[in-house]
This record gives structure tokens, sequence and C-alpha cells, in this order.
């Protein structure tokens, strides 16, 4: 047995099983029996009555005052920058006179100030907030452009139906614009119409722009036809060659995103759809998509009027004429 076990014991400080073996030790060894005696008798003013024992008085103050000079010797930083153990000292002793409060418990959540932390989690959580709106009204924005843009895809080639059979039956051209019955662009559906070619479906205006008790329809622009070699204006046409260019000559569009003439643009703001001879549909960010990259509602000199030659297209609005 060693002194640990003897103080254990006689603190009952030990299990009970440990307790009685030491019993039984002493029982058993008179000597061990005396040094715990001696112990016993060392420790008693520790058992009497301790907690109405009261301390020297000052003990708490000088017992900061040699830690914080321990501190003031072993720490690193400038001696300048540090209090005085005195000082210390005499700055805690108040506190330590004072009756300690009791503790409360910690399950409770700890309060939050509006101005501290809580103030930046709150401005964190309405940032992700917006943003997840905003990116909530830049899809459904997006989804709907993408709708109009597809309405109006889809019309414009239900109008090549139209066009198709309007050529079939004459030699390959399409309606041509400038004379009467048909002076401006706009009359190409009245060629249509009278033809007997325009399909079921097709909507003269193009449908993104129908949309709404206040919407104000919006047509398409048609081709103004070009200058022959001999000076007349002749309308577009149509090839059943694969290898003709023509059928990469645009023939009728929305109107323009960025208008060259005084009047309404397209519906779809960044764009606008070309429907080409061949019979496809393309969306175009910018107007110079004509054959050699020409701006579709201008011709070679810059005006809206019949092109130069076959490949300088030209779509009018429904007012404009050759």
């Amino acid at each position: 047995m060693t002194d640990e076990d003897y103080l254990g014991y006689l603190l009952d400080l030990t299990d009970p099983d440990e307790r009685v073996a030491v019993a039984a030790h002493l029982a058993a060894h008179p000597d061990a029996a005396a040094h715990v005696a001696r112990l016993r008798a060392a420790l008693a003013p520790l058992a009497a009555e301790r907690d109405e024992v009261a301390p020297p008085a000052g003990l708490a103050a000088r017992t900061v005052a040699r830690l914080a000079a321990y501190l003031v010797e072993h720490d690193p930083r400038p001696p300048a920058a540090l209090t005085s153990p005195e000082a210390i000292a005499r700055d805690v002793a108040p506190h330590l006179a004072a009756p300690a409060r009791p503790v409360e418990s910690t399950d409770r959540p700890e309060p939050r100030a509006v101005g501290g932390r809580f103030r930046g989690e709150l401005v964190v959580a309405a940032g992700i907030g917006l943003l997840a709106v905003g990116l909530a009204f830049s899809f459904v924005g997006r989804a709907r452009h993408e709708a109009d843009v597809l309405a109006c895809q889809k019309n414009l080639m239900t109008l090549h139906q139209g066009l198709t059979g309007y050529a079939d039956a004459r030699g390959g051209r399409f309606p041509q614009v400038g004379a009467e019955p048909y002076p401006t662009a706009g009359s190409f559906v009245t060629a249509l119409a009278d033809a007997g070619q325009c399909p079921p479906g097709f909507h003269v205006n193009c449908p993104a722009a129908a949309v709404g008790p206040a919407a104000t329809p919006v047509g398409y622009a048609y081709s103004l036809g070009h200058h022959a070699p001999g000076g007349a204006v002749l309308g577009p046409r149509r090839s059943t060659d694969p290898a003709d260019e023509n059928d990469l000559v645009p023939v009728s569009a929305d109107l323009p995103a960025a208008a060259p003439t005084d009047g309404p643009t397209s519906p779809h703001r960044t764009g606008q759809n070309v429907l080409f001879a061949g019979g496809h549909v393309r969306f175009a960010t910018t107007p110079t998509v004509g054959v050699n990259g020409d701006d579709i509602y201008r011709n070679h000199f810059g005006r809206v009027a019949a092109g130069v030659d076959r490949s300088d297209a030209v779509l009018g609005r429904g007012g404009d004429r050759p």
C-alpha cells in the first residue's frame, strides 16, 4: 500500500471495495496502522468544520499578485505594455471580495443582439433570398422569351408553306410587291390570300406581340425584291437546286430589333427570327445575316429599298415600297 491509498482511505475518496482492502491491510500490519494514525492526526484540521474556517485576510489578493508577477517575468511581450502586479492585484481584489453569482444554465440559446452577429446572418440570409428570387425571375423571363421565339419560328415555317405553294404555281417566284394590286411589303399577305395560299393557322402578326389586352400587333417584314440587270425590280424566288445560294436569301422576318427607320420593332427585343427562301428559320441577334453578311433591312447603299442585285436581300415593313 502507498500513502496515496492511505490518504484516499482517510479522506473517504476510494470506492467501497478499495476501502475494505485498505482496512484489511491495516488490520494485518500494525506498522501500517501506526503510519495511518499519524497521517490522520496531520489531516485533523482539514476534517474539522472546514467550511467555517475563514482564510487569512488578503490571501486571494496576494495569490493574484504572485500570479501576476510570474506572468510579467515570463510573458514574452515588452514590459512597457504590461500592468504592474500590484495594479492587477488592486483591480482584481474587489471582484474576489464580491459574492459569487449562481451560474445560469447554458441549455437556453444565447440571445443575439440585432446589431451583432444576428444582423450579419440576417443580411446574408436576405442576400441569398434576393439572389434566389432574381434567379427565379431571370429563369422565368428566359423561358418566356424562348417560348415566344419558338412560337414565332413555327408561324414563319407555316408561312413558308403558303409561299411554297404560291411559287410552285408561278415558276418558282414568291409574291412580288411594288406595283398594283400589291404596292407595299405588307400586301404580300393579300397576294397569298388571293391565290388561295394562306395556310391554315398562319398569323399575319408575330404571336409574341399578341399577348395581353394592350398588346400591339406587330407584322412581319417581307422582301422588297431586287433590281435585275435591266433595271426592273424582281421578287424573290425559290430554287430546286440544292447548290443554288438563292435558298440562303431571306424572304421574311420579324421587324428589325434596331429600327433603320421610324416604326415598330421586333417583339423579341434582342433579335429577330428570319425566314430564308429554302424554308429554314433562324433567330439572329444582328441584322447582318444576308448572303454575304449584308444587313437584311437595308440595301448596299444603306437604303430601305429593293436590293441592287439578287443576293442583296432587303426586307421592308408593311408600308415600305421597293
